[in-house]
Protein backbone atom coordinates (compact mmCIF):
# COMPACT_ATOMS: atom_id res chain seq x y z
CA UNK A 1 0.00 0.00 0.00
CA UNK A 2 2.88 2.32 1.21
CA UNK A 3 4.48 1.45 -2.51
CA UNK A 4 1.64 2.39 -4.09
CA UNK A 5 1.28 5.91 -2.91
CA UNK A 6 4.53 6.41 -3.30
CA UNK A 7 4.10 5.50 -6.55
CA UNK A 8 1.14 7.64 -6.86
CA UNK A 9 2.89 10.51 -5.61
CA UNK A 10 5.58 10.54 -7.57
CA UNK A 11 3.52 10.38 -10.95
CA UNK A 12 2.00 13.55 -9.40
CA UNK A 13 5.07 15.12 -8.31
CA UNK A 14 6.81 14.19 -12.33
CA UNK A 15 3.42 15.90 -13.57
CA UNK A 16 4.03 19.00 -12.00
CA UNK A 17 7.15 19.70 -13.62
CA UNK A 18 5.82 18.27 -17.38
CA UNK A 19 2.30 19.81 -17.14
CA UNK A 20 3.44 23.54 -17.80
CA UNK A 21 4.81 22.67 -21.10
CA UNK A 22 1.40 22.31 -22.62
CA UNK A 23 0.37 25.82 -21.47
CA UNK A 24 0.72 28.72 -19.31
CA UNK A 25 3.09 28.53 -16.95
CA UNK A 26 4.41 31.08 -14.05
CA UNK A 27 7.02 30.51 -11.37
CA UNK A 28 7.05 29.74 -7.55
CA UNK A 29 9.83 30.02 -5.44
CA UNK A 30 9.64 30.10 -1.18
CA UNK A 31 11.96 29.37 1.19
CA UNK A 32 11.18 27.53 3.94
CA UNK A 33 12.55 27.67 7.65
CA UNK A 34 12.35 26.99 11.14
CA UNK A 35 13.55 27.85 14.77
CA UNK A 36 15.58 25.07 16.99
CA UNK A 37 15.66 24.61 20.39
CA UNK A 38 18.35 27.34 20.73
CA UNK A 39 15.81 29.88 19.22
CA UNK A 40 18.36 29.95 16.27
CA UNK A 41 16.51 29.90 12.64
CA UNK A 42 17.41 27.02 10.26
CA UNK A 43 16.55 25.98 6.70
CA UNK A 44 14.25 23.15 6.22
CA UNK A 45 15.07 20.84 3.47
CA UNK A 46 13.61 18.06 1.90
CA UNK A 47 10.25 20.17 2.05
CA UNK A 48 7.12 20.02 -0.49
CA UNK A 49 4.96 22.52 -1.73
CA UNK A 50 1.57 20.98 -1.82
CA UNK A 51 -1.06 22.97 -4.89
CA UNK A 52 -5.03 22.47 -4.63
CA UNK A 53 -6.59 24.46 -7.69
CA UNK A 54 -8.45 26.90 -6.07
CA UNK A 55 -11.70 26.57 -8.30
CA UNK A 56 -12.01 23.07 -6.43
CA UNK A 57 -12.87 25.21 -3.09
CA UNK A 58 -10.40 24.67 -0.49
CA UNK A 59 -8.87 21.31 0.53
CA UNK A 60 -10.40 19.67 3.35
CA UNK A 61 -8.31 19.13 7.02
CA UNK A 62 -7.43 15.34 5.89
CA UNK A 63 -7.01 15.43 2.12
CA UNK A 64 -8.67 12.41 -0.13
CA UNK A 65 -7.90 13.87 -3.03
CA UNK A 66 -4.23 14.43 -4.56
CA UNK A 67 -3.31 17.62 -5.09
CA UNK A 68 -2.74 18.83 -8.52
CA UNK A 69 0.61 20.03 -8.23
CA UNK A 70 3.45 18.55 -5.85
CA UNK A 71 6.93 20.51 -6.10
CA UNK A 72 9.98 20.51 -4.77
CA UNK A 73 11.65 19.09 -2.92
CA UNK A 74 13.57 22.21 -1.15
CA UNK A 75 17.60 22.35 -1.09
CA UNK A 76 19.87 22.59 1.34
CA UNK A 77 18.64 26.46 2.19
CA UNK A 78 14.95 25.16 2.26
CA UNK A 79 14.78 26.88 -0.68
CA UNK A 80 11.99 25.58 -4.20
CA UNK A 81 11.65 26.98 -7.54
CA UNK A 82 9.46 25.38 -9.79
CA UNK A 83 7.38 26.25 -12.89
CA UNK A 84 3.82 25.53 -12.42
CA UNK A 85 0.53 25.62 -14.60
CA UNK A 86 -0.99 29.47 -14.71
CA UNK A 87 -4.11 29.62 -12.25
CA UNK A 88 -5.12 30.41 -8.35
CA UNK A 89 -4.44 27.78 -6.35
CA UNK A 90 -4.00 27.04 -2.39
CA UNK A 91 -1.46 26.13 -0.97
CA UNK A 92 0.66 24.41 1.92
CA UNK A 93 4.50 23.58 2.42
CA UNK A 94 5.35 20.40 4.40
CA UNK A 95 8.08 18.62 5.65
CA UNK A 96 7.90 14.85 7.02
CA UNK A 97 9.59 13.44 9.40
CA UNK A 98 10.73 10.08 9.40
CA UNK A 99 9.88 7.41 11.72
CA UNK A 100 13.21 5.84 12.87
CA UNK A 101 15.32 5.21 10.31
CA UNK A 102 11.92 4.97 7.28
CA UNK A 103 11.08 8.07 5.00
CA UNK A 104 7.32 8.97 5.19
CA UNK A 105 5.81 8.78 1.16
CA UNK A 106 4.11 12.56 0.11
CA UNK A 107 0.74 13.01 1.90
CA UNK A 108 -1.21 15.21 4.28
CA UNK A 109 0.48 16.44 7.26
CA UNK A 110 0.31 14.13 9.95
CA UNK A 111 1.86 14.90 14.09
CA UNK A 112 5.16 16.18 14.04
CA UNK A 113 5.86 17.09 10.66
CA UNK A 114 6.82 20.68 10.01
CA UNK A 115 4.49 22.32 8.05
CA UNK A 116 2.79 25.49 6.79
CA UNK A 117 -0.75 26.73 5.26
CA UNK A 118 -1.58 29.79 3.57
CA UNK A 119 -5.26 30.38 4.09
CA UNK A 120 -5.43 32.88 1.16
CA UNK A 121 -5.51 31.48 -2.08
CA UNK A 122 -2.39 32.72 -4.25
CA UNK A 123 -2.24 33.27 -7.79
CA UNK A 124 0.74 32.14 -10.57
CA UNK A 125 0.82 34.31 -13.53
CA UNK A 126 2.03 32.89 -17.02
CA UNK A 127 6.03 34.33 -17.61
CA UNK A 128 6.15 35.87 -13.63
CA UNK A 129 7.63 35.18 -10.80
CA UNK A 130 5.38 34.70 -7.69
CA UNK A 131 8.14 35.13 -4.61
CA UNK A 132 6.23 33.83 -1.43
CA UNK A 133 9.46 34.87 0.38
CA UNK A 134 10.39 33.14 3.76
CA UNK A 135 7.78 30.62 5.33
CA UNK A 136 8.14 29.57 8.75
CA UNK A 137 7.44 25.75 9.72
CA UNK A 138 5.44 24.73 12.69
CA UNK A 139 5.06 21.24 14.20
CA UNK A 140 1.73 19.86 12.57
CA UNK A 141 -0.66 19.23 15.66
CA UNK A 142 -4.35 18.90 15.33
CA UNK A 143 -5.97 21.52 16.81
CA UNK A 144 -9.73 20.87 17.54
CA UNK A 145 -11.81 17.80 17.57
CA UNK A 146 -14.97 16.51 16.80
CA UNK A 147 -16.12 13.43 17.34
CA UNK A 148 -19.37 11.02 18.11
CA UNK A 149 -21.14 8.43 16.60
CA UNK A 150 -24.09 8.16 13.61
CA UNK A 151 -26.81 5.15 14.80
CA UNK A 152 -30.08 4.97 13.84
CA UNK A 153 -33.19 5.51 15.59
CA UNK A 154 -32.91 1.74 17.50
CA UNK A 155 -29.78 2.54 18.71
CA UNK A 156 -28.05 0.31 16.02
CA UNK A 157 -24.59 2.02 14.62
CA UNK A 158 -24.10 2.95 10.96
CA UNK A 159 -21.03 2.11 9.64
CA UNK A 160 -19.32 3.70 6.56
CA UNK A 161 -20.96 6.96 6.39
CA UNK A 162 -20.04 9.88 5.57
CA UNK A 163 -19.80 12.96 8.35
CA UNK A 164 -18.99 16.47 7.31
CA UNK A 165 -18.23 19.80 8.85
CA UNK A 166 -18.88 23.05 6.94
CA UNK A 167 -19.72 26.81 7.20
CA UNK A 168 -22.68 27.06 5.84
CA UNK A 169 -25.73 24.79 6.19
CA UNK A 170 -27.33 23.26 4.03
CA UNK A 171 -30.50 23.61 2.02
CA UNK A 172 -33.71 21.38 3.10
CA UNK A 173 -35.08 19.73 -0.15
CA UNK A 174 -38.91 20.45 -0.98
CA UNK A 175 -40.09 17.64 -3.59
CA UNK A 176 -43.90 17.28 -4.98
CA UNK A 177 -45.61 18.45 -7.96
CA UNK A 178 -47.23 20.93 -5.94
CA UNK A 179 -44.00 22.21 -4.29
CA UNK A 180 -41.21 22.11 -6.35
CA UNK A 181 -37.43 22.53 -5.09
CA UNK A 182 -36.88 26.41 -6.26
CA UNK A 183 -33.10 26.24 -4.60
CA UNK A 184 -30.39 27.14 -6.14
CA UNK A 185 -27.79 24.21 -7.37
CA UNK A 186 -25.17 25.78 -4.66
CA UNK A 187 -27.01 23.41 -1.70
CA UNK A 188 -24.42 23.91 0.50
CA UNK A 189 -22.71 26.98 0.55
CA UNK A 190 -19.35 28.00 -1.16
CA UNK A 191 -17.34 25.98 1.24
CA UNK A 192 -18.19 22.47 0.81
CA UNK A 193 -16.31 20.98 3.59
CA UNK A 194 -14.04 21.78 6.16
CA UNK A 195 -13.51 18.06 7.26
CA UNK A 196 -14.66 14.97 5.96
CA UNK A 197 -14.60 11.38 7.83
CA UNK A 198 -16.20 8.14 7.80
CA UNK A 199 -17.51 6.13 10.67
CA UNK A 200 -16.05 2.93 11.62
CA UNK A 201 -17.50 -0.26 12.49
CA UNK A 202 -19.35 1.32 15.70
CA UNK A 203 -20.53 3.73 13.93
CA UNK A 204 -17.59 6.33 15.52
CA UNK A 205 -16.46 8.93 13.84
CA UNK A 206 -13.38 11.80 14.50
CA UNK A 207 -12.86 14.90 12.31
CA UNK A 208 -9.65 17.24 13.09
CA UNK A 209 -10.40 20.82 12.60
CA UNK A 210 -7.31 23.92 12.43
CA UNK A 211 -9.67 27.16 12.77
CA UNK A 212 -12.40 28.12 15.59
CA UNK A 213 -16.01 28.81 14.75
CA UNK A 214 -19.37 27.59 14.25
CA UNK A 215 -19.63 24.22 12.09
CA UNK A 216 -23.00 22.50 10.75
CA UNK A 217 -22.56 18.92 11.35
CA UNK A 218 -24.21 16.40 8.20
CA UNK A 219 -24.51 12.78 7.55
CA UNK A 220 -25.06 10.80 4.52
CA UNK A 221 -25.01 7.54 2.93
CA UNK A 222 -22.77 8.92 0.16
CA UNK A 223 -21.30 11.76 -1.76
CA UNK A 224 -22.31 13.27 -4.67
CA UNK A 225 -22.26 17.07 -6.54
CA UNK A 226 -23.78 20.03 -5.09
CA UNK A 227 -27.12 19.22 -6.60
CA UNK A 228 -27.40 15.82 -4.32
CA UNK A 229 -25.72 16.79 -1.53
CA UNK A 230 -28.28 18.67 0.52
CA UNK A 231 -30.55 17.58 3.58
CA UNK A 232 -33.71 14.86 2.52
CA UNK A 233 -32.30 14.05 -0.88
CA UNK A 234 -33.70 10.20 -1.81
CA UNK A 235 -30.70 9.77 -3.55
CA UNK A 236 -27.86 10.56 -1.55
CA UNK A 237 -29.57 11.40 1.94
CA UNK A 238 -28.69 14.42 4.30
CA UNK A 239 -29.03 14.20 7.96
CA UNK A 240 -28.23 17.43 10.07
CA UNK A 241 -26.44 16.88 12.89
CA UNK A 242 -26.82 19.73 14.20
CA UNK A 243 -24.30 22.68 14.88
CA UNK A 244 -21.12 23.34 16.80
CA UNK A 245 -19.42 25.98 17.85
CA UNK A 246 -15.23 25.58 18.52
CA UNK A 247 -11.94 27.73 20.08
CA UNK A 248 -8.46 25.66 20.04
CA UNK A 249 -7.88 23.09 21.74
CA UNK A 250 -11.63 21.98 21.89
CA UNK A 251 -12.86 18.49 22.05
CA UNK A 252 -16.39 18.39 21.08
CA UNK A 253 -18.70 15.42 20.99
CA UNK A 254 -21.98 15.25 18.29
CA UNK A 255 -23.46 12.36 18.60
CA UNK A 256 -26.25 12.20 15.14
CA UNK A 257 -29.38 9.63 15.44
CA UNK A 258 -30.72 9.07 11.78
CA UNK A 259 -34.39 8.62 11.63
CA UNK A 260 -36.45 6.01 8.82
CA UNK A 261 -36.39 5.99 5.82
CA UNK A 262 -33.09 7.71 5.90
CA UNK A 263 -30.92 4.56 6.98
Amino acid sequence: MKRCMAIAFFLILVSAFTAGSAGATGTLTVTFKYTDSNNVQQPLAYAYVYLHNAADGPPMEKIFTPPDFILGPSDANGRISASVSAGAYYIRITRRQNLGSAARPLGPPEAGDYTWTQLTTVTITDGSVTDLGTKYASFFQPAITISGTVKDDKGNPLAGRYVRAQTEPCISASYGPYNPDQHGPNRCGPVKYLALERTDANGNYLMNLKSGGTYYIYESQCLGDQHQEYVGNPVCVGTNGGTVTVTQGDNKTMNIVVYSPYY
